[in-house]
């Protein structure tokens, strides 16, 4: 049973390896590659699942007031220590001329209504959606029922919404998206959690005890799965058909990719790397967004004189970043270890 824990987590720490690099990359690559289809499957819904997914492999059923006296350390408090870090940042681009004023009264606002600073949304998003979860859990099926109703119509609501609301002036509607945000955001948050946690209640210790020739082929087909529907169910103006596809491409992806990795784990060259991403996903994701990224984009217009941020240049940042958030990642777990709640 230990060995079968300690396999376990290396899987999961892989697919959040696999889904931070994936937005860190993602983030920074402007315009050098033509993404005809949506090839990177593993992004945020994953983290979620991993989330729902532990949760139905134990035995534990963690109560609301349990809960947040964990994620109180560490999710709240990473929150408000990268939130004033990254404010001190934005005053000193501003002292040096660098940022607009109007950035550090915008990251302030969104800090309070917790929609958060560039990538930070994430963390009340997980805390407001495992919350919502826990409150759930033990409801009827009716109740539950209505409560996954009402969070798919936020998110068929916030799509139309996206797609059909205009303003003239993009900051305007910035500011005002903020707050009903983070609804979206909690809402897809408890989604994407119950569906793998009730998934994993019901077939996750005989999925993770099965072979790993099994497990490969399931999880490749899982995630061939996800690259069809993602890419190729989509019906123009039909919105909540392709919002539910969405959700549907988000969920065999996020259970084919454990799987798979599930099932190679033991490959060193892969699991290594990726693990370790996925052990630090918190610093980077904080990090290569709203300290990495915007240090690229002033090296690129101030230093480079280039007239936009574009092209394969920025694949060179980004390998660039990687190796200054290992430094920083590093610094973190060494010196500063508070600030990621340990």
């Amino acid at each position: 049973m230990v060995e079968l824990v300690k396999k376990r987590s290396q899987a999961i720490d892989m697919v959040k390896g696999l889904s931070i690099m994936t937005l860190f990359f993602l983030h920074f690559e402007n315009g050098c590659f033509d993404f005809k289809y949506n090839y990177f499957l593993v992004r945020s819904p994953a983290f979620y699942m991993v989330v729902g997914w532990l949760w139905g492999m134990s035995s534990h059923k963690r109560t609301v007031k349990e809960h947040w006296g964990k994620r109180k350390q560490g999710l709240v408090k990473p929150y408000l220590w990268f939130s004033l870090i990254f404010l001190m940042f934005d005053l000193l681009m501003v002292l040096l001329h660098l940022f607009e004023p109007f950035i550090l009264w915008r990251d302030v606002y969104k800090t309070v209504v917790l929609r958060g600073i560039g990538t930070l949304w994430f963390l009340p998003a997980l805390l407001g959606g495992e919350m919502l979860f826990l409150v759930t859990r033990d409801r009827s099926w009716l109740m539950k029922s209505i409560c996954y109703v009402v969070g798919f119509a936020i998110m068929c609501l916030y799509a139309w919404w996206r797609q059909e609301v205009s303003y003239t002036n993009s900051v305007y509607k910035d500011l005002i998206n903020a707050p009903f945000r983070v609804i979206l955001d909690v809402s897809t948050a408890f989604l994407y959690l119950s569906i793998s946690y009730y998934v994993s209640l019901n077939f996750g210790k005989k999925q993770f005890s099965a072979p790993s020739q099994r497990l490969f082929v399931e999880g490749a087909l899982l995630l061939l799965l996800a690259f069809f529907v993602l890419n190729f169910t989509r019906i123009a103006d039909f919105l909540i058909w392709n919002e539910f596809m969405f959700v549907v491409g988000n969920v065999c992806a996020g259970l084919g990719i454990l799987l798979f990795f599930k099932s190679i784990e033991h490959i060193a060259v892969i699991e290594k790397p990726l693990a370790y991403c996925g052990r630090n996903s918190l610093s980077i994701m904080a990090v290569h967004f709203c300290l990495l990224l915007p240090v690229a984009q002033l090296v690129n217009s101030d230093i480079l004189h280039k007239a936009d941020y574009s092209g394969c240049i920025t694949v060179v940042y980004f390998f660039v970043a990687v190796v200054l958030q290992i430094g920083i990642t590093e610094l973190i777990n060494s010196k500063f270890k508070f600030i990621i709640g340990k």
